[in-house]
Parts: structure tokens; C-alpha cells; sequence
């Protein structure tokens, strides 16, 4: 059966007097993947910041709404809490612990689990990321950025999330190696874990996810099925670079009349 999921309502965030998130509301079902899309600035970081209780160590705060997770109140608790809740965040830009080895990273993200769930944990992520068990006693920081990105995502799942938080995993990445993030999101999602998707490759969001939102200057414009979305002629030519045709050819003829006219 499936549960609530995370259900965030009304929520609102300001840093000091800027308000950066007015009223955003959206859901994400048990067994999900759901993307927000944006552009920079829209507020995708704030929104996953604010579901995951981080926010104050960017100097933000909620003003107003709800996050949950299967009707219980995450809003309220400090940030270790809503880990062991369930709820776990990747941030942008693989903050990897760089002078840590690669096994004492994903220690880290099993910090207050059980020997019996790290292990098990520790299998999952090295069957997901085998290159991670081959460089074991490596240290982070000399990773390639998309090996960095795989341990940033394998700290998390250490954690055993229901929800994970995806923040840009496909930033700064070879297409291939994008694509190889993507596959294993696809892969963690078939396992059972929900993710929430920020990210600014819209054509990859799109194709992982089953909804998706449009974050606009803090607020959700756009919202459905995710299949819908990419076929929207907005969507399309805002964030896949995909060109209305009989637009593009109407310009054409407007600006082949008034080049005419300037010429004669």
C-alpha cells in the first residue's frame, strides 16, 4: 500500500527580509521520483534545504507551512532527527569530506545506525558504486568529480533514507557520467527509496521522474505528471531549448516584411 510520503504545505522561507519561497506546496509519494526544475535563483537549494532542517546554516528560516512525512511533523525537528526519520540530503556541489578516506566518508553518514544496518548499508552502496569498495582507503579528495558525486550520493543512502534529496547531482558532470548518475538514481528508486529531484538538466529530470514542479522566483507555476510537462510548449522552450517551430517561423516572416521594407 502505499504511504502519505513527504508532504510539503504552504511553506514559506526568508533570509532576513528576502523572501525566497512564498507558499510552495508539493508532494512526494511513496516510491516516487519527483523533480523541480528552475532556473538559478528560482529557490530549488532553499526548498530542499528547508524540508531537510539546514536552512540555519545558510542564514534562512521557515516563516510558514508544513513539511511531513507520513503525517508526522518534521518542520519542528533539528536536522540529525529528520535523517533518522527517514529524510536525507545530497547537497549541491559533492561536499565530500576530501582528506577523509572514501570508507570513513560513508562511516560518517551511518553515524547512530545499528552494526547490522551499516553493514548491510555498506553492501547496498558498494553493489550501487563498485569503484567506491575499490577505493576504499582512498581519500575523497582525489576522486574525480563524478567518483566524488557517486560517494556524495552513497554517504547519504548509508543513512538508509526513505526519502532522499537530490540537489543537482548531474552539475559539472561528462554527459556520460550523468547519465551513469542517473541510471543509479533510476536503480535507487526500483529499490524503494523515494527521491526528490532538484535539477537544472531538465530533459534528465524529466525522463527519471513520474511529476514534476516549476520553481519560479520562489513560487510553484507549473505542476504534473512529469510525461505531461515535456510536452508542454513552455516547458519545452524555457528549460529543454526546444523551439516552437511555427513561432520561430512567424518571427522569420515578420523580420524578413520588415527587413523589406527597411531595404526599400
Amino acid at each position: 500500500m502505499t504511504g502519505a510520503g513527504l508532504v510539503v504545505r504552504d511553506l514559506s522561507v526568508g533570509y532576513g527580509p528576502v523572501r525566497a519561497l512564498r507558499r510552495v506546496s508539493l508532494e512526494v509519494p511513496e516510491g516516487a521520483v519527483v523533480t523541480v526544475l528552475g532556473g538559478n535563483g528560482a529557490g530549488k537549494s532553499t526548498l530542499l534545504r528547508a524540508i531537510s532542517r539546514t536552512l540555519a546554516f545558510h542564514g534562512g528560516a521557515v516563516t510558514e507551512g508544513t513539511v511531513t512525512l507520513d503525517d508526522r511533523r518534521l518542520d519542528a525537528l533539528p536536522p540529525d532527527r529528520v535523517v533518522a526519520a527517514g529524510v536525507c540530503q545530497v547537497p549541491e556541489g559533492r561536499r565530500v569530506f576530501a582528506r577523509m578516506t572514501v570508507a570513513d566518508n560513508l562511516r560518517a553518514g551511518a553515524l547512530g545506525g545499528t552494526r547490522a544496518g551499516r553493514s548491510a548499508a555498506l553492501d547496498r552502496v558498494h553493489e550501487l558504486f563498485p569503484v567506491l569498495a575499490e577505493r576504499a582507503n582512498q581519500r575523497a579528495g582525489l576522486l574525480s568529480g563524478g567518483e566524488q558525486q557517486m560517494l556524495a550520493v552513497a554517504r547519504a543512502l548509508m543513512a538508509t533514507p526513505r526519502v532522499l534529496l537530490l540537489d543537482e547531482p548531474s552539475l559539472g558532470l561528462a554527459p556520460l557520467m550523468a547519465r551513469r548518475i542517473a541510471d543509479t538514481v533510476r536503480e535507487i528508486n526500483t529499490q524503494g527509496t523515494s527521491v526528490l529531484l532538484v535539477e537544472q538538466n531538465a530533459a534528465l529530470a524529466l525522463r527519471l521522474a513520474t511529476r514534476a514542479y516549476v520553481l519560479e522566483v520562489g513560487e510553484v507555476t507549473l505542476s504534473g505528471p512529469a510525461a505531461e510537462l515535456a510536452a508542454s510548449d513552455e516547458v519545452r522552450r524555457r528549460y529543454l531549448g526546444v523551439v516552437d517551430e511555427d513561432a520561430a517561423s512567424d518571427a522569420d516572416r515578420t523580420t524578413d516584411r520588415t527587413l523589406t521594407r527597411w531595404k526599400g
